[in-house]
């Protein structure tokens, strides 16, 4: 053998050596040394009772043969000390244990403290998800107590309230009904998700929220629930029964209108589907356009119905503009006819503005489609040829409302 391969041979048994006797040591060491503190220890009086966050929290650790007594103020000081305790899954296992031992009253003080954090992503942390998670299995009311008193906050409804709504819908249900009318809408998400998991019992208690704010995101979720589990060709019509079985009004709105999302489903054969999708507030409606394009003209008249044309005419002028111009001019003077132009327009401005200016000028009376597809048409136009849009809006057949509204000035 080498003295060159001999050396390293002799330095590698070296290090091999030291590293074993480290072992050696650290196996020899009392268990309170080998273990790192979770949180600083206790050097003012303290009380496992719980006590405010100010005066800091009092947990016991065991560790083997050793128990140590530390102290909480925060439970962001409480995560970055056990993120001194090693690896990051020793770390998380050690936030944990410290957040069982605490008590309703010291967690729920903890949580308290966060609502004051300008931090946004300060409640998507794990710490604060496991804690408020924590504080929800074992004192759900107070969950829902802090939830309701911070909601202005960042504080996540689906850590704080969602374990309780799971574990007692019936009790969650009534607990909403005594809520104020924003806080009733800020748990619809919520309510939606237990309802898709189990869209019978929410039937069950459905009849006490037909008059609040959050029923109809619970109707919807009902449904959702049960289109999940449907197949492209299962008929719908048990599940029509199971929506016109919900209180009316605007729950079995929600749940007839969530059901033109069914595999297959053709509006033409359900004519209760599409008064419902018709009677739809504009923000709700906007779910469901792409389901309702295709069958626009089975629709109620309004405002859903027209934007339902405008999506119909959008789509078919994207694939063929010559085509789509054909069904626009069937259409003309019917009432339909301004919010087939403004699809049409919408799809076609890019390309040609010149012509989809005078497409928005066939829509004769002044309304919300006329201005929306003069707006679109005039606003490309200047893009692409400032100069010729300046001379044109001069001498165009514009209302002085129009003239104000595409150059900021009067006429």
């Amino acid at each position: 053998m080498s003295p060159r391969v001999l050396y390293l041979v002799c330095a590698a048994c070296a290090v091999a050596g030291f590293q074993l006797a480290g072992v050696v040591a650290r196996g020899r060491r009392p268990a309170a040394e080998q273990t790192p503190n979770v949180i600083a220890p206790v050097t003012s009086a303290g009380s496992s009772d719980g006590g405010s966050v100010s005066e800091g929290l009092s947990l016991v650790k065991a560790s083997g043969e050793a128990m140590a007594s530390y102290k909480v103020d925060s439970l962001l000081s409480l995560s970055a000390a056990c993120e001194k305790a090693g690896s990051p899954a020793q770390a998380r296992l050690e936030l944990m244990e410290a957040v069982n031992r605490l008590k309703p009253d010291e967690l729920e003080a903890l949580l308290a403290a966060e609502a004051a954090s300008t931090d946004f992503y300060r409640s998507q942390r794990f710490d604060f998800q496991f804690a408020a998670r924590r504080l929800a299995e074992i004192a759900p009311e107070k969950a829902a107590s802090l939830w309701l008193n911070a909601r202005t906050s960042h504080f996540a409804v689906d850590a704080l309230i969602a374990p309780w709504a799971k574990k007692n819908p019936q009790a969650f249900a009534s607990w909403t009904l005594g809520l104020p009318q924003d806080a009733q809408k800020a748990v619809s998400s919520t309510l939606a998700q237990i309802s898709a998991e189990n869209p019978s019992q929410f039937a069950i208690f459905a009849p006490q929220l037909a008059q609040s704010p959050a029923g109809a995101s619970g109707a919807r979720g009902a449904i959702s629930g049960l289109i999940s589990k449907a197949g492209k060709n299962d008929d719908p019509s048990e599940a029509i029964a199971f929506a016109q079985s919900l209180p009316q009004g605007a729950m079995r709105d929600a749940a007839l209108a969530e059901l033109a999302r069914w595999p297959g489903m053709k509006l033409g054969e359900h004519p209760e589907i599409a008064a419902a999708l018709g009677g739809l507030n504009p923000s709700d409606a906007r779910r469901y356009i792409g389901y309702a394009a295709g069958a626009a003209e089975l629709l109620p008249a309004g405002g859903v119905r027209d934007t339902a044309f405008s999506a119909q005419v959008s789509s078919a002028a994207r694939k063929d503009p010559q085509k789509a111009a054909q069904r626009v001019e069937a259409l003309s003077g019917s009432a339909d006819y301004p919010a087939a132009v403004r699809g049409f327009v919408d799809a076609t401005a890019a390309k040609d503005p010149a012509a989809a200016i005078e497409w928005a000028l066939t829509i004769s009376q002044p309304g919300a489609q006329r201005s929306a597809a003069l707006e679109k048409a005039v606003a490309e136009y200047f893009r692409q040829k400032p100069a010729d849009a300046r001379k044109w809006v001069e001498s165009a057949p514009l209302s002085r409302e129009e003239y104000l509204m595409l150059t900021g000035r009067s006429k």
